[in-house]
């Protein structure tokens, strides 16, 4: 049984997201589609348009077959952490045996030049990468400025300035330490470019589909299918955005001490200082994130580190569930009723517990049930904002 999964957000869901799927289909030639999605908050530290159970929904009328969940501590992190979160739960599934992800490049080979010298860190790299460090630089860019110092292609540097190429760079790194059974399929991408803030047609970016869902712009509905541009244009509760938050997390890091906010993901050199004081003196989430940002500390990492407070995340749990994989857990969001033999193929070779219902946490670790609480607490916030109540996750998986 083959099939070939993608690590997604659809956020929301859009017209080059089911491209995605079918080229991905189409080049491996699986049978099944599974994909390893977001939860509620999303990895650049900000609320998905709409709830985890909606969107899965989505993917699955889109041509999915599973979903299953990204822990939040593991889908709100930097891009390496995300990457290597998501392709162990892929890789702990034991039928995924292809990943397909979106590419800015046509220069495929370029890709794994980068990817090797990123897993391999040679000694001038190192060097050039802590150079760059000190001198206060984030590190995005901080890693780009010693690939530049490198003796390779400028365009095999070129391509890290593009957000895809960055994941995808990643996901091939995660691979080739944790799952090398499982092959890389990049897809180039269709369409507008990722950060771009236009709409361009059908094939708009994700920024700019969100952009205009805020500006209620109707040429967005074209950039959608039906059943996702209905709901994202025409239901009064979508799209959420970090705004519904804002007073909740502001509230949040006040009633923290230190210790706590310094616990963190992603919080260091005594940043805690920085981010209690802007706490207490800012009443608006944007003056906040403004008021923290600096070069090294970029407006995603910031929006990371609110999102983590806000859910009582701190910095061991994440490195636990990555440092030891009896600690995974297959949380199922949604699948077809057709597809039910992915779900028994999973349970008997997969390496984690598939998580259909409540009970089924028995099994897990101490640890992993940690996880899924903060996953719990992050649809009942969900919930609050959008004024009604959400216990999906005491309840089984979405079926269609």
């Amino acid at each position: 049984m083959g099939a070939v999964g993608i690590i997604a957000e659809y956020n929301p869901l859009h017209n080059g997201h089911i491209y995605h799927m079918e080229e991905a289909k189409r080049l491996t030639g699986s049978d099944f589609c599974v994909i390893a999605m977001s939860g509620n908050f999303v990895q650049r530290g900000e609320p998905a348009c709409a709830d985890k159970f909606t969107r899965a929904e989505w993917a699955l009328r889109a041509g999915a077959d599973l979903v299953v969940e990204i822990p939040q501590c593991l889908a709100v992190a930097s891009a390496e952490r995300y990457a290597e979160g998501a392709v162990k739960l892929l890789a702990a599934t034991g039928v995924v045996t292809d990943l397909a992800f979106g590419v800015e490049t046509d220069d495929l080979d370029a890709l794994w030049r980068v990817a090797d010298i990123l897993d391999r860190e040679p000694p001038s790299f190192r060097t050039n990468l802590a150079y760059h460090l000190r001198q206060g630089k984030s590190y995005p860019r901080a890693q780009f400025d010693a690939l530049s110092d490198l003796n390779i292609p400028r365009s095999d540097v070129a391509i890290m300035t593009q957000p895809n190429n960055i994941l995808a760079v990643e996901y091939i790194k995660a691979l080739r330490r944790f799952a090398p059974q499982i092959r890389a399929v990049p897809i180039v991408r269709k369409g507008s470019g990722y950060n771009d803030t236009g709409l361009t047609g059908p094939l708009s970016s994700a920024t700019a589909i969100r952009q205009a869902l805020r500006e209620g712009n109707e040429d967005v509905l074209e950039t959608m299918p039906l059943f996702v541009s209905g709901a994202m244009r025409f239901d009064s509760q979508f799209p959420v955005t970090l705004e519904n938050f804002g007073p909740m997390i502001l509230y949040r890091l006040r009633s923290m001490s230190l210790d706590e906010i310094a616990a963190l993901p992603d919080v260091n050199e005594g940043f805690e200082q920085a981010i209690a004081r802007a706490a207490r003196e800012t009443s608006e989430i944007g003056a906040f994130l403004e008021a923290i940002k600096t070069k090294r500390y970029t407006m995603a990492r910031c929006k990371r580190i609110a999102i983590s407070a806000l859910l009582h995340m701190q910095a061991e749990l994440a490195d636990g569930l990555l440092s030891d994989r009896v600690n995974l857990y297959l949380r199922v969001l949604g699948f077809l009723t057709g597809s039910r033999g992915i779900l028994a193929a999973m349970a008997s070779a997969g390496s984690a517990p598939v998580i259909l219902r409540n009970a089924d946490a028995a099994e897990c670790t101490d640890l992993a049930r940690d996880s899924m609480a903060i996953d719990a607490f992050a649809t009942d916030l969900f919930g609050y904002v959008l004024g009604r109540e959400m216990h999906r996750d005491s309840q089984s998986a979405i079926r269609l």
